[in-house]
């Protein structure tokens, strides 16, 4: 029997090994266009009943459907509606209890890799995780963490807090990879790896699995649910090991240098001073409270460590008053991108004025001028006429901006983005 092309466009390949999850997509892509979200809910269950083979290509259906669907773009006028559906199924798939092998870890990480900026990046991460809890990492498994890392994009975040939690996480995957040369002149706890790395047989098994329970996504205070494992886990250390160790690698703290200290070293240091509230063991109190003295090199990543001192007592306001850590700043702004599309109207901004028919834009580098009724936008300085650049738009604001100029409304919007060019400006080019 022939295979017949989904809604989406997409024609299955009967030599394809992923035939059936594509069939399931094409089932799901017809079904979708006729639910009302409205009226019925995202259909979950089925998906949640796969079996953890078909769940996994499943995943991997959905990643290399939406690829494709980027690849067609230009021949597909309804194509972004297919990729959001996708990508609300990917969710769905991604919080599915399943058990990747690293290869298919590895798979999913690549396959990602490929939409990042364009998709949610936090499935494939949330699963490697969840496989550390049972396994440890691989070269193959940390080169794709590299690869993935090095083309994370912040366009598809779900806020400002979820990119810089993911991208911590990340460095403290990274931090733990066993294969990756030493370097002292990056950062402070380049001397537990060393001295980590340099462990054998039983207690290099102990203090992997102590190392492994660190998070770089941790919230500020110590919750209930990371201290319990990490009782047996300094058991299973032993006490006089744990204290030598940790004796050894703070000493540096209090002996006035300046140290250098990177985003994943803040977070295992975070991570050994709650280890030392955990053991109730008052020398490690005291080597803790070392902290108080260092010097850094870069302040930055500082805030977090002492702010974990509030397990020893150690409040805020103190490390305010001795100037260890500066006030907070302002809140940041909402992404943009997500302010359009809730809004039921683009807002004309302060940049933007009216010139009988023409908007008058100043953008971040360079003033505009968009016609309310046809849409034309000129670029001042050198004249040039500019079109959307449909390819580099993504689908959320698909959702609201039209390819064609057909309202004031949409100049409106056109001119909301120029007002942030440095940011927008590859959503339009040069006619």
């Amino acid at each position: 029997m022939s295979e017949v092309p989904g809604p989406d466009g997409y024609l299955p390949r009967v030599d394809d090994h992923l035939l059936a999850a594509q069939r399931r997509l094409s089932d799901f892509l017809f079904a979708e266009e006729q639910r009302n979200p409205a009226l019925t809910p995202f259909p979950v269950s089925p998906w949640r009943k796969l079996k953890r083979a078909e769940l996994v290509q499943q995943v991997e259906a959905v990643l290399e459907r939406i690829f494709w669907l980027y690849e067609h773009d230009a021949e597909l006028e309804q194509a972004h509606w297919a990729r959001l559906r996708l990508a609300n199924l990917l969710h769905v798939l991604h919080r599915a209890k399943s058990a990747y092998t690293e290869q298919e870890l590895c798979r999913a990480l690549d396959l990602t890799n490929r939409l990042l900026g364009s998709i949610a990046p936090y499935g494939p991460v949330e699963r490697v995780v969840d496989y550390l809890r049972d396994h440890d990492l691989t070269p193959a498994l940390c080169d794709a963490l590299r690869r993935f890392q090095g083309n994370l994009r912040e366009e598809m975040s779900i806020s400002q807090a979820s990119m810089q939690s993911l991208r911590q996480t990340l460095h403290v995957l990274l931090w733990l990879d066993e294969w990756d040369p030493l370097d002292p002149k990056r950062c402070w706890s380049e001397c537990v790896r060393r001295d980590f790395r340099a462990m054998e047989g039983e207690r290099r098994l102990k203090w992997r699995a102590l190392l492994k329970h660190v998070r770089g996504n941790a919230p500020v205070r110590m919750p209930a649910g990371w201290a319990r494992p990490a009782e047996g886990l300094l058991a299973s250390v032993g006490a006089d090991d744990f204290r030598e160790q940790i004796r050894i690698w703070f000493a540096p703290l209090h002996l006035g240098e300046p140290l250098p200290l990177s985003v994943a070293g803040s977070h295992v240091l975070k991570g050994l001073i709650w280890y030392c509230a955990v053991s109730r063991d008052p020398e490690l109190a005291e080597c803790a409270s070392w902290l108080l003295e260092a010097r850094w090199k870069q302040q930055r990543n500082t805030e977090k460590v002492l702010t974990a001192l509030s397990v020893f007592g150690i409040t805020k306001e103190e490390l305010l008053a001795r100037q260890l850590i500066k006030p907070a700043g302002p809140p940041p702004a909402l992404r943009l991108i997500e302010q359009m599309a809730h809004a039921a109207a683009p807002r004309v901004m302060d940049h933007v004025r009216t010139d009988g028919d023409v908007l008058i834009v100043q953008g971040q580098m360079y003033f505009y001028r968009v016609h309310r009724v046809t849409g034309q936008i000129e670029r001042a300085g050198d004249d040039v006429i500019l079109d959307v650049n449909w390819a580099e738009v993504p689908d959320q604001l698909r959702l609201i901006l039209h390819r064609e100029c057909d309202s004031e409304h949409q100049a409106a919007l056109r001119a909301s983005l120029l007002v942030h060019d440095g940011v927008f400006g590859r959503y339009f080019k040069p006619r």
